[in-house]
C-alpha cells in the first residue's frame, strides 16, 4: 500500500478486510509529519484550531527519512525477549506472522472486550481471543471490509465483488453480490419493522449495494443497487442510526474531486464539503467518513481530515480542516472511529496514532522510544472508549489502559 499522511480530525467505526495471498505478516508503524505548511488552520469561529500536542516528541519528523528506518529500530515492534510490548498508549499483540512474510490488516471488528476480528489483503480472516491471534479462514481473494451483524454473524468483503458471511462467526461462505468491482467498505444500520435488515455496501465504479432483508430463492440475500452519481468512486461507507453516509471521489468534470453522500432514507443527497477545507475539488478524494450524527461528521480528504459540525438551530453542516499531508491510494490508507465526539481516533499512514479529546488533535506513542514505526496503518475501531484497535502492515495494536509506570 502507498502512503498517506494527515493531520486529522475524525472518527470511524467499521472493519476492512484484504485478501490475496497464503501467509499473514504484520509490522508495526508510526506515523510521521512532513512538516511542510506549518501555518495555522482556522475553525468556524474564525481563530486558529488546536494543533497536535508540541510536547509530544518526533512530531515534525521527515516522512521520507521515517520510512527509510530499520524496522528493527522501534522498540516492541517484534516483541524481541525482553522488550515491553506495551507504549504508555499502545501494545502490541502477537500475530502469526512467518519469517520473512507480510500481513497487511485492512479492516478490523470489535464486538466487544477480548474479541476482535480482521481481515488482509492476503485474503486471510483473523481473530483475536485475549491472548494472541489465529488465522481461522483464507477467502482465497483480497479482503477490504469488515463488520458484524445484529444477529452475530460476520461479513467480509472484498476483490471482484466479494461478499463472505460466517453464522457466528463460523462457516464461511460466498454470498453472490452480482457485481465484479472491488468491494472496500461495510456497515449495518439501526433496524425497525421498516427496516428488519439494514446493510450496506460500497465499491468502485459507484458501487452501492443494500439489503433490507429480502432473500432471493436460493435463500441468499436480495440486493438493491442505488448508487448516488454517474462516474463515481466510493471507497468507505458509515452507518449512524438510519443515516448512510459515502464518501469517494468524482470524475465527472462538471463535480469533480472529493464526494460525500447522505442517505436519510429518501435517496441520496450530495454534501458541499468546501469553507475551510484545504484542496477541495479538484484532485481531491474522501477515502474515509465517520459521523456520531448529523451534526457532527469527519472526513479524510487529500489535504488532511475533515470535521463538519451543525446545530439544531443550524443544521447545516460548517467544515473546518486539521492539516496531516498524506499520499497513497484509496484502499484503506488511513481510517477514523470515534466513541463519542469528543473521543476519536485517528490511524493512517507513516505509522501514526492521533486522537481528538473535543479540543485539540494529540499524537500518540507507538513505540517506547517515540520512534516511528515503519509500517502504514489502515484501520481503527473498538467496542468502546477503552478499548480500542489499530491494524496495518505487519501490525494489530491495543489500546494500553494498564499504562502503569508508563505514565
Amino acid at each position: 500500500m502507498s502512503a498517506t499522511n494527515l493531520r486529522t480530525m475524525g472518527t470511524r467505526g467499521a472493519l476492512l478486510i484484504a485478501a490475496g495471498g497464503s501467509a499473514p505478516v504484520l509490522l508495526l508503524i508510526a506515523c510521521a509529519n512532513d512538516g511542510t505548511g506549518a501555518s495555522e488552520w482556522t475553525g468556524p469561529d474564525g481563530g486558529p484550531r488546536a494543533v497536535e500536542d508540541a510536547s509530544r516528541p518526533n512530531d515534525g519528523l521527515d516522512s521520507a527519512a521515517d520510512l527509510d528506518a530499520d524496522p528493527g529500530d522501534a522498540v516492541g515492534e517484534r516483541g524481541d525477549a525482553g522488550v515491553d510490548p506495551c507504549t504508555v498508549d499502545w501494545c502490541k499483540t502477537p500475530l502469526p506472522i512467518p519469517d520473512g512474510g507480510t500481513l497487511s490488516l485492512m479492516d478490523v471488528w470489535v464486538p466487544g472486550p477480548n474479541d476482535a476480528w480482521a481481515v488482509s489483503e492476503q485474503g486471510l480472516v483473523l481473530r483475536w481471543n485475549g491472548a494472541l491471534w489465529s488465522v481461522v479462514w483464507d477467502a482465497g481473494k483480497p479482503l477490504y471490509g469488515v463488520w458484524g451483524d445484529h444477529e452475530g454473524a460476520l461479513w467480509a468483503v472484498g476483490g471482484q465483488g466479494s461478499i463472505f458471511r460466517a453464522p457466528g462467526g463460523t462457516g464461511w461462505a460466498e454470498i453472490p453480490s452480482g457485481v465484479t468491482t472491488d468491494l472496500l467498505g461495510i456497515c449495518e444500520g439501526a433496524r425497525d419493522d421498516g427496516h428488519p435488515r439494514n446493510l450496506t455496501i460500497v465499491g468502485s465504479s459507484g458501487t452501492v449495494l443494500r439489503w433490507n432483508g429480502d432473500t432471493a430463492e436460493d435463500g441468499h440475500p436480495s440486493w438493491t443497487t442505488s448508487s448516488p452519481a454517474a462516474m463515481l468512486d466510493l471507497h468507505h461507507v458509515w452507518c449512524s442510526g438510519f443515516d448512510v453516509w459515502v464518501s469517494g471521489h468524482s470524475t465527472d468534470w462538471l463535480s469533480y474531486g472529493g464526494a460525500l453522500f447522505l442517505d436519510k432514507g429518501a435517496g441520496w443527497e450530495r454534501q458541499t464539503v468546501g469553507d475551510g477545507v484545504l484542496n477541495y475539488g479538484s484532485g481531491n478524494q474522501f477515502s474515509s467518513v465517520w459521523a456520531y450524527d448529523r451534526h457532527d461528521v469527519w472526513l479524510r480528504g487529500s489535504g488532511g481530515f475533515v470535521h463538519g459540525t451543525a446545530s439544531a438551530t443550524d443544521p447545516v453542516l460548517k467544515w473546518s480542516q486539521e492539516r496531516v499531508i498524506m499520499s497513497g491510494g484509496t484502499k484503506r490508507t488511513s481510517d477514523i472511529w470515534g466513541s463519542a465526539p469528543n473521543d476519536v481516533w485517528f490511524a493512517g499512514t507513516y505509522g501514526r496514532i492521533h486522537h481528538w479529546d473535543g479540543a485539540k488533535l494529540a499524537i500518540t506513542a507507538t513505540t517506547n522510544t517515540w520512534d516511528v514505526l515503519t509500517s502504514h496503518l489502515h484501520a481503527v475501531s473498538g467496542s468502546g472508549p477503552d478499548d480500542v484497535w489499530v491494524v496495518g502492515e505487519n501490525v494489530a495494536l491495543r489500546r494500553n489502559v494498564d499504562k502503569g509506570s508508563k505514565q
